[in-house]
């Protein structure tokens, strides 16, 4: 958070300085700093080359504004403020310049006409879509003059229905035009001339309400008109605006040249210079309110800043009050939960110093301990005792990611061991499960489920049975009668045969059925997958399905024969369910690839198929699509668990219509590990 404060005044700071600057070269030079920036660098080759091939410039004035620009009968040439200013022009560029004067009218068409390169003129919206403008050269003044007979003061609002001469093409129209037209004031009449003069005629003869015209070309002719010594008549401020260079539209490099050399004028102070010969002053034409107005400007934005800076600051502090508040309330709700947890979770050091821990671990240790922070986790009865059958107190730093089951006075804990990583170095989380309970209900739920599968192979095994019987019964009444020693040998070897027959999958069943210990054994797959065909075989008979095994790899391997048998059962089982109607064609395929302590089991059929829309259901328990009489939905879920017990991976590929294939891989050695 400092950092980013630092950031944020550092940043906060760079623009200030960059506005306090902006507003300094818009004082001095009349334009932002992006363009006064990009118009300081010196004349380009590319530019150079563009004069070079277009020669003199051709700049038009308007001759009627003395002392702007004029013609100077006495001495037969162009004189004025702009001749002076083009010829400085002409030097910072390196380009002759050649004036050329019109009335203004005459002048705007000549340059569309491109009889001339540049003119001067006030820049508005529509004229800046004719023409590209140049950074301002200087400003002007704009007044209204009226009769004190006729009116107190004529303002730019008071112009509605009133009488104007202007001179031909004046800014100053389009200006009155659109003001009137916001207010929904009634429309200005106007009486064109060719200049100023003339405006000044025809207001003293009081043929026009009032006359429009530049403050320096009226001043011009105050005498001969006796306008401000007899005081007969107002002058009010109708605009003030800067005065630019314009050049045709697109002319991009002599808009660029031009822009160059005008700042370059203004770093060297010629504008002033060239006033002070004029008008004996340096002021009169740049307007007196701009340096008022941008330093009104920097404070507003400087108060502005401040007051950003300091809500912001509020706002901050509010935000990170409301932040730790909710923090704290998060640690405490955090705190809450996992002392009500029944799993004990402690955070301990490499050095096996318990940092912190919830309540659940004082139900596991018989020491009367009031905190147990900074203990040694080896040096605590009960939780001593957990532990130190997979570990020990010397190999605790090198142990990490460690999931393994400890037995410890008669109780069953599921402990894990894992990295935890923090500011106080690395740490470990240790979390400690009595799984006892659930142990116990998946044992019966095991047990209950073979219970439930030997139910229904029973059904099928009696009629096993009864046909072994039959031939028993059949061989004692032969051997009552009176027959050859021979034929009483075949009936005595008859019923021997259904007799083992008969004791064979009584055996199979009780295997089957009793409750064994999660213990490996060397079996052969063979046979585990006989008898459980053998089981199986009244429901394949039943449904016609034709069971095809195929098996690679070892034919011994140390294996848990319980998870087989639930495994296989229940696969086969749904395999055989999924047959609709009884027919030739009907195959479940069982293919088994054996390592020494690992399988690779496949079960696939050519049934009905699993909807896409079950597939994530189908591991779920108690979920069956089956009739309530026909499946408890505990079957695939059983598989499921018996397969991540071994650390394996079970997948399905199922198409309605086309068949269902299960995957299952199962480690028995990481099972053996973990258990």
């Amino acid at each position: 958070m400092k950092i980013f404060r630092r950031f944020l005044l550092i940043f906060v700071a760079l623009i200030v300085i960059v506005i306090f600057y902006n507003q300094i070269v818009v004082i001095q030079f009349g334009t932002n700093l992006i363009t006064y920036l990009k118009y300081s660098s010196p004349i380009t080759k590319e530019e150079r080359a563009y004069l070079k091939k277009h020669g003199v410039i051709q700049l038009g004035s308007d001759i009627t504004a003395p002392p702007i620009s004029y013609f100077d009968k006495d001495k037969k040439e162009y004189t004025g403020l702009i001749v002076d200013y083009a010829n400085y022009l002409s030097l910072e560029t390196e380009t002759p310049i050649n004036i050329k004067m019109y009335p203004f009218y005459d002048l705007v068409e000549n340059l569309r006409k491109k009889k001339i390169d540049v003119c001067d003129m006030f820049p508005s919206e529509v004229r800046a879509t004719e023409f590209d403008l140049s950074i301002p050269i200087y400003r002007l003044k704009t007044v209204i003059i009226s009769s004190k007979k006729k009116f107190s003061g004529l303002r730019a609002d008071d112009l509605g229905g009133k009488t104007l001469a202007i001179p031909k093409g004046d800014l100053a129209e389009e200006y009155i035009k659109e003001l009137l037209r916001k207010h929904n004031f009634k429309p200005a009449k106007f009486v064109y001339v060719d200049n100023t003069k003339m405006v000044l005629k025809l207001l003293q003869s009081g043929e026009v309400d009032g006359a429009i015209g530049d403050e320096v070309v009226v001043s011009n002719y105050w005498k001969e008109f006796d306008l401000y010594e007899t005081k007969k008549y107002n002058v009010e401020l109708l605009y003030e605006k800067d005065v630019v260079l314009a050049v045709n539209k697109g002319n991009k490099a002599l808009l660029s040249v031009l822009n160059k050399g005008i700042l370059q004028t203004k770093k060297n102070n010629i504008v002033s210079k060239v006033q002070q010969k004029w008008f004996g002053i340096s002021e009169s034409i740049r307007g007196e309110g701009i340096e008022y107005s941008a330093f009104i400007n920097i404070a507003l934005i400087m108060i502005l800043i401040a007051g950003s800076l300091y809500v912001w600051n509020y706002l901050l502090k509010k935000n990170v009050k409301e932040k730790t508040k909710e923090i704290s309330n998060a640690k405490e709700n955090i705190s809450l939960i996992l002392n009500n947890l029944n799993t004990a979770l402690l955070i301990v050091d490499i050095n096996a110093k318990i940092i912190e821990y919830n309540k659940a671990l004082l139900s596991l240790i018989t020491d009367d301990e009031k905190t147990l922070t900074d203990k040694d986790i080896f040096s605590i009865r009960g939780l001593n005792e957990i532990l130190k059958e997979k570990m020990t107190n010397s190999d605790f730093s090198s142990v990490s990611n460690t999931n393994f089951v400890s037995i410890c006075n008669n109780r069953c804990y599921n402990v894990k061991i894992s990295p935890y990583i923090s500011k106080s170095g690395n740490l470990k989380v240790l979390s400690i499960d009595d799984v006892t309970e659930k142990l116990i209900v998946e044992r019966k739920l095991h047990q209950e489920n073979k219970m439930m599968a030997m139910g229904q192979l029973s059904v099928g095994l009696s009629h096993e049975i009864r046909n072994p019987l039959g031939i028993i019964r059949n061989g004692l009444y032969l051997i009552k009668m009176d027959m050859s020693k021979e034929s009483k040998n075949r009936a005595i070897s008859m019923m021997e045969n259904s007799v083992n027959r008969i004791n064979n999958l009584i055996e199979h069943l009780l295997s089957f059925s009793k409750p064994t210990m999660d213990r490996y054994v060397k079996e052969d797959i063979l046979i585990l997958v006989k008898n459980t065909v053998t089981l199986m075989a009244p429901k394949l008979k039943a449904k016609n399905v034709h069971l095809d095994f195929k098996h690679k790899g070892n034919k011994f391997v140390e294996i848990n024969v319980e998870s087989i048998n639930i495994i296989l059962i229940n696969l086969i089982e749904n395999a055989i369910d999924s047959f609709e109607k009884e027919d030739s064609d009907n195959i479940i395929t069982l293919e088994i690839s054996a390592e020494e302590s690992s399988l690779e089991l496949t079960v696939s059929d050519n049934g009905c198929g699993i909807p896409n829309s079950n597939l994530e259901s189908i591991f779920e328990p108690f979920y069956t699509t089956k009739d309530i009489d026909s499946g408890s939905g505990l079957g695939l879920y059983l598989v499921y668990n018996e397969v991540r017990k071994f650390n394996g991976d079970i997948s399905v590929d199922s198409t309605v219509g086309v068949g269902t294939k299960f995957n299952i891989f199962l480690d028995f050695e990481m099972g053996k590990y973990e258990r």
